[in-house]
């Protein structure tokens, strides 16, 4: 009944207070203080909003508007939370946490309440809904907020010393004024090599391989990506910000005196092979790719997909760009199929990463290389093949990158 008072109204208000309280830290602590406060104060008033609905209106209004809140804030808070807590970020995790479990207490309330306010058979839709919201609320929200809300990673302690290698701290700014930091290995043969990592990860990641590369006379540009590291920036694990980012790098190599005109190349792990690919595509001076464990990052990238799936993969990077400053890409096989005569691509293809690596390659015959590795783990071709990685990688680079 309308403004009925009971135990179950009073806990929905106070679910509806931690969900508005910490979804408003959560939003606040982004971005500069005056927009934060101002997102902070759009969430605690939507929050005042709702916890009126569940105190005064009617079982109907009320339970819709408790799964409502419920099912869109449970996965993005739940993400926040692991996320942000695991990397140690206490604050904003805990108030992720906070919000979620606020959430998850009005989605089971709502739940019960429409089920008895439902007669007869009303009552078998909730599990086809049920279905629905986790296909297409649950899944897409979560994956989207998983993938712009990380953590930053730490740059750890590793440094390019400890690999005998004498390295010149490097700062690179971006068009939008993004400051990256970098590790710069001078060139002994005139060719340079921007070295990428994957997501979640720093420049330290990729010290292994900058030794294979500098010992073999290439200058090594290693960076961290925006929001990894010692970069500032948000994190956005899709690597969307990258071709942009990296043009700055581009310019400072092609600028230097010791790296020769068309002798330059990149080298990246997961995203940041993606990354590389795409700068390629953008920056013709990047003549030679080499990337190790590309994968999906959007929906154009997935071979042949099930119209339901295309539907859901479509949904989820749409709701990806609602929450990122950067831009969708193009398709990976879109500019691959793209690239400059002159410019080429090697794809080193881990255990269940063939038929993607084979299925870019195709998009440019003759210009992309494959070298299928399934015994080993996504990245990890240099750990297990340690000599076949510096022959083949090295050797292509030499190649491609050949005065």
């Amino acid at each position: 009944m309308p403004g009925q008072r009971t135990p179950a109204r009073t806990v929905a208000v106070v679910a509806a207070v931690a969900v508005a309280v910490g979804g408003a830290v959560v939003v606040g602590l982004s971005g500069s203080p005056l927009w934060g406060a101002v997102r902070a104060a759009l969430v605690l008033a939507v929050g005042a909003l709702v916890a009126g609905v569940l105190r005064r209106a009617a079982v109907r209004p009320a339970g819709w508007s408790a799964v409502g809140v419920g099912a869109l804030v449970l996965p993005a808070a739940g993400v926040i939370a692991g996320g942000h807590l695991v990397g140690g970020a206490v604050l904003r995790g805990g108030a992720a946490l906070v919000a979620s479990l606020g959430a998850l207490v009005l989605l089971v309330l709502g739940t019960v309440w429409l089920l008895r306010a439902a007669h007869g058979w009303w009552r078998l839709l909730a599990l086809p809904v049920a279905v629905v919201v986790v296909q297409l609320v649950w899944a897409p929200l979560g994956q989207a907020v998983l993938v712009t809300n990380r953590e930053p990673a730490a740059l750890g302690d590793a440094t390019p010393a400890d690999h005998g290698l004498a390295a010149e701290d490097v700062t690179l700014t971006t068009s939008d004024g993004i400051d990256l930091a970098a590790w710069w290995v001078p060139p002994e043969n005139g060719a340079a090599v921007l070295l990428l990592h994957g997501s979640g990860s720093t420049r330290t990641a990729t010290l292994d391989h900058a030794e294979v590369l500098a010992a073999a006379g290439f200058g090594v540009l290693m960076v961290d990506a925006r929001g990894h590291g010692a970069s500032d920036g948000t994190a956005m694990d899709l690597g969307w910000h990258g071709a942009r980012d990296l043009a700055a790098a581009v310019t400072w190599l092609a600028d230097r005196p010791d790296v020769e005109e068309g002798r330059i190349g990149a080298v990246g792990l997961s995203m940041g092979g993606e990354e590389a690919l795409t700068l390629a595509g953008e920056d013709p001076r990047v003549r030679a790719v080499v990337g190790d464990g590309v994968g999906i990052r959007v929906a154009g990238d997935v071979p042949s997909p099930a119209p339901f799936e295309d539907a859901i993969n479509r949904l989820t990077y749409a709701v990806t760009d609602l929450l990122t400053a950067a831009s969708p890409p193009r398709p990976l096989r879109e500019v691959v199929a793209g690239l400059a005569a002159e410019q080429r691509v090697l794809l080193v293809a881990a255990a269940g990463e063939g038929d993607q690596a084979a299925w870019y390659a195709a998009a440019a015959p003759g210009r992309v290389e494959v070298w299928d590795v399934p015994d080993v783990a996504h990245t990890r071709a240099l750990d297990e093949h340690p000599q076949e990685w510096a022959t083949r990688v090295v050797g292509f680079l030499e190649d491609a990158l050949a005065g």
